[in-house]
């Protein structure tokens, strides 16, 4: 059976979902950092056993958005998380700056850059920005289907 959620939903089941499970990591804003949150992947998944397809997709996810948060804004530190609930794993990256927020690009033939978040739109079932009350910053994060354990 497969859950039907639409963006909107997903973009609040933060605040509204009961989580299964969750884990989080903080990270220098550092072009190192891209690395450590991959491995933070690893070994989450590792953990919550998680089939390869979807570690992969799940790294590949996380570096995207630690790599825009630390080339895109000015923050020093990025928090990171990855949760689940209701078929769905979720990856947050937090960052301090609530201006720069996540675009679709259209990167062309021999652009270098430009294609991070249409990459995460094209292999994710939605993904969105939320501001963080109070903080300056935001939440940018991305949701996809959590297949059940082989």
């Amino acid at each position: 059976m497969e859950l039907t959620v639409d963006s909107a939903a997903l973009g609040a089941a933060r605040y509204t979902w009961a989580m299964d499970r969750q884990a989080a990591a903080t990270f220098v804003a550092t072009a190192e950092s891209v690395a450590r949150a991959r491995r933070f992947v690893r070994i989450t998944a590792a953990m919550w056993r998680l089939r390869p397809d979807t570690v992969a997709d799940t790294e590949l996810c996380m570096s995207e958005l630690v790599g825009n948060a630390i080339r895109h804004t000015r923050s020093a530190r990025l928090h990171c998380r990855l949760w689940s609930a209701r078929g769905m794993l979720f990856v947050e990256v937090d960052d301090e700056d609530l201006r720069d927020l996540p675009r679709l690009e259209h990167a062309g033939e021999d652009d270098e850059g430009g294609r991070g978040m249409l990459l995460i739109d094209t292999f994710t079932t939605a993904w969105g920005t939320v501001p963080r009350p109070g903080s300056g910053g935001k939440t940018v994060w991305a949701a996809l289907p959590l297949p059940l354990p082989r």
